[in-house]
């Protein structure tokens, strides 16, 4: 089976995947990525060994860190030139719709993937946007999407329900050895990723900082990360007295022992697609408190036991964070908890999503494949 897959940008946990992918069809993947990188990324990717990998030319527009748009029309001849069983979306901009109409003259199936999910989707706002997902979702053959709010979102655009597949997101590394213990943190509070307000909300953390503070209580804070508000978050909080670490952009290498090294991880999200750092902490046995606006809280850090899932309360984070740092047996049954949900949000989760939607396209409409939707759910439960 030869497959093409369409992405904006490689990152470390796309390149796991698509090695991984890669692997598992015997080197017969090939990822086109619409540009080599985008504003605030800082990682670096290392070389494809099991999959073929090629940046196209073309126009990029960089709105803002997550808001990208793409015209690459050297994906038509890249499609046309080769024989591919299957073709993979994994966006809705001029590029992935040019390439979904050479697939389909050339009568090769589409699946379209996603991590968007209902509350973040540009399509609620934005007429070009809903247009773009109403033409291309509708003539797929089948839908990844990384959450069971990918899902939905994918059949409310006409996807359907027995063509849909959940390919639960996984790190682009795994904790080796076991988590330290509560004793063994430094830290009592980290943040890590991009420092803003308006999406990150890393002005809110401040504000459960200082209700910490309110409470006589003196938290140590790590930030791993960089952006706009850095230095604004710094002042907020040498105000408050706290004593805070400022890493910067940490590499993959690197992240495992910052969250390892605090106590309770902050995840205050104002919108999400998924959350990719609720899985980083967790694997590092570290308890997390998740905004009900990032869908990994949702559908990880709350049924997994692995942490709480709250709205942006100031108050209820502050009463959360202390109940983890005073409470051992919850901070425990917390840190314990990590061990299942690593297993079920794991690399293998991920690839067998996808391997089972190449499976579903390829096998003719009358087939019932193997790890269709039900199936596909049942591995993320």
């Amino acid at each position: 089976m030869k497959v093409a897959l369409l992405t904006n940008i490689v990152t470390p946990y796309t390149h796991r995947l698509f090695e991984r992918m890669g692997q598992s069809l015997g080197g017969d993947l090939s990822v086109f990525a619409c540009s080599e990188t985008e504003p605030e990324r800082h990682w670096t990717v290392a070389p494809a060994r099991y999959y073929r990998r090629a940046a196209l030319g073309g126009l990029r527009l960089h709105r803002s860190y997550v808001s990208h748009i793409y015209l690459n029309p050297g994906i038509v001849p890249a499609l046309l030139g080769t024989r591919y069983d299957v073709v993979v979306l994994s966006d809705f901009s001029p590029t992935m719709m040019m390439a979904c109409a050479a697939a389909r003259a050339r009568r090769i199936p589409v699946i379209i993937s996603t991590d968007g999910q209902p509350e973040t989707d540009p399509g609620r706002h934005s007429r070009i946007h809903r247009l773009a997902r109403r033409a291309i979702v509708p003539l797929c053959a089948a839908g990844v999407g990384a959450s069971r709010g990918s899902l939905a979102l994918l059949q409310s655009y006409g996807l359907a329900p027995e063509a849909s597949f959940l390919s639960p997101i996984a790190p682009g590394w795994d904790f080796v050895g076991s988590p330290p213990s509560f004793d063994a943190r430094p830290f009592d509070l980290l943040f890590c990723g991009h420092l803003d307000d308006d999406r990150k909300g890393a002005l809110f953390f401040a504000d459960v900082v200082d209700g910490l503070v309110a409470r006589g209580r003196r938290p140590t804070v790590r930030v791993a990360g960089d952006g706009p508000l850095r230095e604004a978050l710094a002042e907020r909080l040498r105000t408050a007295g706290v004593e805070a670490r400022f890493d910067g952009f940490l590499s993959q290498e690197t992240l495992a022992e910052a969250y390892a090294s605090a106590k309770v991880f902050l995840f205050p999200s104002r919108g999400d697609p998924w959350g990719l750092v609720a899985n980083e902490a967790i694997q590092c046995g570290t308890p997390v408190i998740a905004s009900v606006h990032a869908q990994s809280g949702l559908e990880l850090v709350g049924p997994s036991g692995t942490g709480q899932v709250l709205p942006l309360v100031v108050a209820d984070w502050t009463a959360a964070t202390e109940r983890y740092l005073d409470d051992r047996a919850a901070w425990q049954d917390a840190h314990a908890a990590a061990v299942a949900a690593t297993r079920t949000f794991s690399i293998d989760a991920m690839t067998n999503g996808f391997m089972a939607s190449f499976d579903y396209v390829t096998a003719g409409s009358g087939g019932t494949p193997s790890g269709a939707l039900g199936a596909s759910l049942g591995r993320a439960e």
